[in-house]
């Protein structure tokens, strides 16, 4: 298997976002990762993409979202990257809600939920005007994971 690491960069605006998706999902493809699982990292990854471009930027243009991706044989990792607002500490995302009760149903955070669910390793720093969310798939699985 190849190692390495590439750069992605694309500007904030939405309509560019399919850009990484594409990128993210051929590479998972040559890992190789299945094609369910390559989805599903693609999921994470542009759902993290679209967050830092609506949350981050304030869906403003012309910044720069900037995804790092880092493969080893036991691993790949994303890293979205922004220099937006950053995002307000908490726990992990829960889906503990009454689906009949459609008047409290969550309207946010259900991206982060399927992060944590599809992904190894989830994490998030901010320092110094700098913000990366790091999403980390082990490619050698265990058979207690997903």
């Amino acid at each position: 298997m190849i190692a390495g690491k590439i750069k992605l960069i694309i500007d904030s605006d939405l309509s560019h976002v399919f850009l990484v998706g594409f990128s993210v999902n051929r590479i998972c493809l040559e890992i190789p990762l299945s094609e369910v699982e390559a989805y599903q990292v693609e999921v994470c990854v542009v759902e993290a993409v679209n967050n830092t471009i609506k949350h981050a930027y304030g869906n403003e243009k012309g910044h720069e979202v900037e995804v790092l991706i880092d493969l080893d044989t036991e691993r790949i990792t994303f890293q979205i990257c922004d220099t937006g607002v950053a995002m307000k500490a908490g726990k992990k995302p829960s889906l503990e809600f009454d689906p009949d009760d459609r008047e409290n149903f969550p309207e946010g955070g259900m991206g982060l939920f399927i992060m944590h669910e599809v992904m190894d390793e989830v994490s998030y720093s901010s320092s110094r005007g700098r913000n990366v969310l790091a999403l980390t798939r082990h490619l050698v699985r265990n058979s207690s994971e997903g």
